[in-house]
């Protein structure tokens, strides 16, 4: 058994569900605490609807539930709907519109909450009402209060959340007691009286009258004022149907109306309407007969003057009648009554439709007439007395076509005021025509200024002895002729003329005026130069400055403007007018004046003096112009030396200071003064001398660059030659003028040679001719070169011997040599600039691996380097395999004539192509059988103190600013990069034959074949002083080699294991590529800021970041190994001098491959150091791996032993 749902409606319940049976008496349902069986259920269908009622019943909310045979079902708690069944008002009650009204509402299961029930009036709930009946102490019924109002309300009840039925009231319907006298057909207010209306304002009202709604204006609980106007009709003739409807409740009443209309003061109009006043009109309902013709469509009802808003008491009626209506009679006529009048109408001219008829001839003629009523007869057959009056007579020649048109036939007359009307036996209330007779007319079309003059254009401009011309009242005349058909007024006007009226009079004609406004004329201006740099007073002459207008006495803005920019100016009268000139230049200035910016005067102009140039000043490179007339602001001067324009500031007044290029020559120089160019000025400038770039050196043999200002060699204005000579004077020896010969370079350079030997200081100067002129430079102090300390050969600490010292700048008779504080005795001049001395090398190294100090002292000249180091003991591989004579200072050997490679282990062979070098200094060395090895800086590297890389500049990005060819065996590069202010310069030089070349003390042997580098590295801007720069190498070769047997596999090697955690440098490293390989072998040196430093130099390590910025699409062929040198901070440059080569060398072989070819090794060894670097030809042992990276096979050990035997 089952509950789905239940359904309430008034008293009565339906529950639906199932397993109800078909017995009322086995069920039992139970709200709350009230239950219902037997005969209170009616089964509606079998087992599935049962229906009660609960009117009988005590029911509150609770839980609503079934039972039968035992078992129960419970559907939930339930809320009782109450039911509203009655609404009594008390005896005698009524509900009214305007106080409140007492009700009793009736229901059932108004407690179903146990908290009683809310009444409701229009949704609003009641809080006023009590429970005035109890059934079982059950609340029954509620008295509540209703608020006044109209129309209908709704109540309601609500219990808890549910609520009842509504019922709906009504309050009692409006009736009318009386309504206020109308009069008929009129406007005016009317008064309904009588009971239960709505207050203003008033929104369930409504009024009509006769059916008609009317404006309400206000509105009480007794008396309803509406508008009531004349368009309003009657039922009948005599009432009216009044109807008021409150909240749709209807009040009717029927009345009775009254009407009135009178007639006052009817009357002709000047502009052919007729009006006729009515009192209490009826319009609306009234018609209007005249002639027994209806005309009320053609009058029109309209305000009385005055007496607007009285419109339904007094009304005028404004009736333009047709054409064809004449006078006559008239009446009114509506429901009720009729009025009658009579209209006599006056003619009317509609054409002519002015009062004015200008330029009738003089011997009359006929003129038409349109209008209306122009009539002879009236209405009724009597005279009209239509008649034309002209001058005072009367005229009845007329022509009339018919009441609309007539013509008359003017006399003969002359001049103006002949008056003409026509009348009937109503006089026309229309003005009379004025009728003038045709008099010629001067007529002004243009008057146009030109300076004083005036041209007068338009017609009928004869000069006659009668005509007067005259202007703002000053007789003209006489100054004024006839050009053709124009007068031209000029060239100039009486003293006194100014704007106004121009007035040209002549007897027979009538009179020309013309309003004449004055253009200002500028006669004069003085003066008409003026000084650049002072203020001056300039007086304007002329005429027409007007300072207040002639016409209308209101004041001028009478303005000066120089270049169309208003100054200030003073008026002096109205021929007078002056302004301050302010300090300026240029000429033909534009001055004008003008009266409220409409009135421009003709152009004058003025000018500044012209500048001019008096003298031109040197003091060094700064110069100076004095002159007269130069403008006071710099940016109003444009000085042009030789006619270039230079930038210039005024130093003072007329005064002009400038800086000139180092490179200007003699010429000329002007200057540009707004639009004004001076005198040229021609100049002749002395040279300068700001520097050297090199001390002389002592034993005369220096070659050097005078640096200066204004060396040219060329004047610009004559195009003569201006040669300069260079002289000096020893401070020893200041009676001796030494000239020196020289050589022009350019307009900042000579190169001079220094030939005289001498020590100390000195004084240079250089003297230019031009023409007769010589111009002496300035005294440039400099001194001899102290002696130049270069490098040292180097001993074995504690082993004395002799060393050679490299020294510039010395006097052979004049030789000490100091290493460190240890005297290095028994010194003597070489030859090659060398000094040979014995040293003791008792002196210890420096701790901190710095070289020590070398001191040349000549002719009390010191020069100190720190260049020497001792030597240690390095032993050469395989013992030079007893071929060739090791050198223990750096391991090298030195191969017999036979031999060759780092350990003379292999036969020397016929030497390879040369190496070449590319336009980015790249060397690329031929290794035989298409194998090639290429050598080439990659990238400049700083670094801190931890290793960690700062900045990495590529040498891809650089820019080569100077790439020549000096020989054919040597090239130069000189490159920079963007935004950096680092340089680097390669110096490449081809060794064709074996040379030993000395570098920082280090003497390394070049072989034959060779490539030599000079790399200088200046200007590197470290980030701090504890960090280096690292060069790095590339060097690269073919990855694979396939010599026909096997593959092989590129590998490298070098003096350190790779594993090796040993940080001595690099001095030796080989790459080997099939059967070729490369040497590479590093100077212990290098020169750091001048200064001989131990070198340090590193492979780089495969993870090394460089690599992956090396890459290529191909890196799969090809083997790299990337090599560093790493230099300490320096403050000007660091100096390197690695050198390349290749030779050939075979190798003997009993492997497999015998009989197919002879098996030869190409073996390629770069001696690479700061000395240079060898490619030497060695045996190899061979490695093979597979293109594919395949590892070694069994094939691997046969070969070895083929390779070894």
């Amino acid at each position: 058994m089952k509950l789905f749902f239940y359904q309430q409606i008034n008293l009565t319940f339906t529950v639906y569900g199932s397993g109800f049976g078909s017995d009322p008496s086995s069920v039992k349902f139970t709200i709350g605490d009230s239950s219902f069986s037997g005969a209170n259920l009616k089964i509606e269908y079998n087992d599935t609807q049962v229906a009660f009622d609960i009117y009988s019943y005590n029911v509150y909310n609770g839980m609503l539930k079934v039972d039968s045979g035992g078992n129960s079902f419970d559907y939930g708690e339930i809320e009782i709907i109450p039911t509203i069944t009655a609404i009594v008002l008390p005896q005698g009650g009524v509900l009214g519109t305007q106080y409140p009204t007492n009700f009793i509402v009736y229901g059932n299961n108004f407690d179903a909450s146990k908290i009683g029930a809310e009444i409701f009036y229009n949704g609003n709930n009641l809080t006023n009402c009590n429970t005035s009946q109890w059934v079982n102490n059950i609340p029954s019924a509620y008295t509540c209060q209703v608020p006044p109002g109209v129309g209908s309300f709704v109540i309601g009840a609500r219990v808890g959340s549910k609520y009842s039925n509504n019922m709906t009231l009504w309050y009692a319907a409006p009736i009318i007691n009386s309504v206020s006298q109308v009069m008929y057909h009129s406007d005016s207010f009317i008064t309904i009286s009588g009971i239960n209306f709505e207050p203003y304002p008033m929104n369930k009202t409504k009024v009509t009258v006769d059916g008609t709604e009317v404006e309400i204006i206000s509105s009480d609980y007794s008396d309803i004022v509406i508008k009531h106007d004349n368009t309003l009709k009657p039922i009948n003739g005599s009432t009216f149907k009044t109807v008021v409807n409150v909240g749709g409740s209807n009040g009717t009443r029927i009345d009775n109306i009254y009407f009135t209309t009178s007639l006052m003061s009817p009357s002709n109009e000047g502009n052919g309407t007729y009006l006729i006043n009515l009192l209490y009109p009826n319009w609306n309902y009234t018609d209007f007969f005249f002639n027994e013709i209806s005309v009320k469509n053609f009058c029109t009802p309209t305000p009385y003057p005055g007496l607007e808003e009285y419109l339904s008491l007094i009304t005028i009626l404004v009736c333009d009648f047709p054409p064809s209506i004449k006078s006559g009679s008239a009446y009114f006529t509506d429901t009720i009554s009729r009025l009658d009048l009579e209209i006599l109408l006056s003619p009317y001219v509609i054409t002519p439709s002015t009062q004015q008829i200008n330029d009738w001839p003089l011997n009359g003629g006929e003129i038409s007439f349109y209008g209306k009523h122009f009539d002879k007869t009236m209405f009724n057959g009597s005279s009209n007395n239509l008649v034309i009056n002209y001058n005072g007579n009367t005229f009845t020649n007329y022509n009339l076509i018919n009441n609309t048109f007539m013509t008359f036939n003017i006399p003969p007359g002359n001049g103006t005021n002949n008056l003409l009307y026509i009348s009937s036996v109503v006089n026309s209330t229309q003005p009379p025509f004025n009728i003038t007779f045709f008099v010629p007319e001067i007529i002004i079309d243009s008057i146009v200024q030109i300076n004083q003059s005036l041209l007068i254009k338009g017609s009928n401009l004869i000069i006659t002895s009668s005509m007067i011309i005259t202007l703002s009242g000053i007789d003209i005349t006489s100054y004024c002729n006839n050009n053709v058909s124009d007068i031209i007024c000029g060239p100039t006007l009486p003293i006194g003329v100014k704007s106004g009226q121009l007035l040209i009079e002549s007897n027979g004609y009538k009179s020309a005026t013309y309003i004449l406004y004055l253009t200002p004329v500028i006669t004069s201006i003085y003066p008409n130069l003026f000084d650049t740099t002072s203020n001056e007073t300039l007086t304007i002459n002329g005429v027409y400055f007007e300072s207040i207008d002639p016409i209308s006495q209101n004041s001028n803005n009478l303005q000066i403007l120089i270049d169309n920019t208003v100054v200030t100016s003073v008026f002096i009268n109205s021929t007078s007018i002056a302004t301050t000139i302010l300090p300026g230049v240029g000429s033909n200035h534009q001055i004008k004046v003008s009266i409220n910016q409409t009135r421009f005067s003709n152009n004058d102009t003025f000018s500044y003096y012209q500048p001019i140039i008096l003298d031109f000043k040197q003091t060094n490179n700064q110069f100076e112009i004095k002159g007269n007339y130069l403008g006071i602001n710099s940016e109003d001067n444009k000085v042009y030396y030789n006619n270039i324009q230079i930038e210039s500031k005024v130093s003072s007044l007329n005064n002009l200071e400038f800086t000139l290029l180092d490179s200007f020559s003699n010429g000329e120089v002007y200057v540009q003064v707004g639009n004004q160019k001076s005198n040229i000025y021609s100049t002749f400038l002395t040279p300068i001398i700001n520097s050297i770039s090199k001390k002389p050196y002592v034993d005369g043999s220096s070659v050097i660059t005078v640096y200066g200002n204004y060396f040219s060699n060329l004047n610009y204005q004559t195009k003569q030659s201006t040669p300069t000579t260079f002289e000096f004077k020893l401070d020893n020896n200041p009676s001796n003028s030494i000239l020196l010969p020289c050589n022009y370079i350019d307009t900042i350079s000579y190169s001079c040679e220094f030939t005289t030997k001498g020590y100390g200081n000195a004084i240079l100067s250089a003297t230019k001719t031009d023409s007769s002129n010589t111009y002496i430079s300035n005294s440039f102090n400099l001194s001899y070169q102290e002696p130049k300390v270069i490098q040292s050969t180097s001993l074995f600490y504690k082993v004395a011997g002799l060393i050679n010292i490299t020294v510039e700048s010395y006097s052979a008779d004049s030789i000490q040599v100091f290493v460190s504080n240890s005297e290095c005795t028994n010194a003597i001049a070489l030859i090659n600039k060398q000094i040979q001395c014995n040293y003791q090398a008792d002196i210890p190294p420096n701790s901190d691996g710095k070289s020590l100090n070398i001191t040349v002292i000549s002719n009390s000249m010191v020069g100190i380097n720190e260049v020497f180091y001792y030597n240690t003991r390095h032993e050469c591989p395989n013992n030079c395999s007893n071929h060739g004579i090791c050198n223990l200072v750096n391991g090298q050997c030195k191969c017999s004539n036979e031999w060759q490679s780092n350990d003379c282990s292999q036969e020397k062979q016929p030497p390879l192509p040369e190496p070449s070098v590319d336009n980015n200094g790249e060397t690329t060395l031929d290794g035989g059988n298409n194998i090639n090895f290429t050598v080439s800086i990659t990238y400049l590297r700083e670094t801190d103190l931890n290793g960690k890389t700062v900045k990495v500049l590529s040498l891809k990005d650089i820019k080569w600013n100077n790439q020549s060819q000096i020989s054919k065996t040597q090239s130069y590069f000189n490159g920079t990069f963007d935004n950096e202010s680092v340089q680097v310069e390669l110096d490449v030089t081809f060794f064709k034959d074996e040379e030993n070349f000395d570098f920082a003390g280090d003497t390394i042997l070049i072989p034959s074949n060779s490539m030599k580098y000079i790399i200088l590295i200046s200007n590197w801007n470290f980030t701090s002083p504890l960090n280096n720069l690292q060069v790095i190498y590339n060097s690269q070769t073919t990855a694979f080699y396939d010599n026909g047997c096997e593959i092989i596999q590129a590998n490298s090697s070098s003096n350190l294991d790779e594993e090796s955690k040993v940080t001595e440098s690099v001095t030796w490293f080989q790459l080997v590529s099939g059967n070729s390989a490369m040497d590479a072998k590093f100077s212990r040196r290098m020169f750091v800021d001048d200064r001989v430093r131990m070198a340090s130099v590193s492979i780089l390590d495969s993870n090394d970041s460089l690599y992956n910025l090396t890459s290529q699409s191909n890196s799969n062929e090809s083997y790299k190994k990337l090599i560093a040198i790493t230099t300490p901070y320096f403050r000007s440059n660091v100096k390197l001098d690695p050198s390349f080569s290749s030779l050939l060398q075979p190798s003997s072989s009993t492997s497999e491959c015998e009989n197919k070819n002879k098996w030869k090794i190409p073996v390629i060894a770069v001696l690479c150091s700061v000395g240079g670097a060898t490619i030497a030809a060695i045996t190899v042992t061979m490695i093979y791996k597979s293109y594919k990276n395949r590892m070694f096979n069994s094939q691997l050990s046969s070969k070895l032993k083929a390779v070894n035997k």
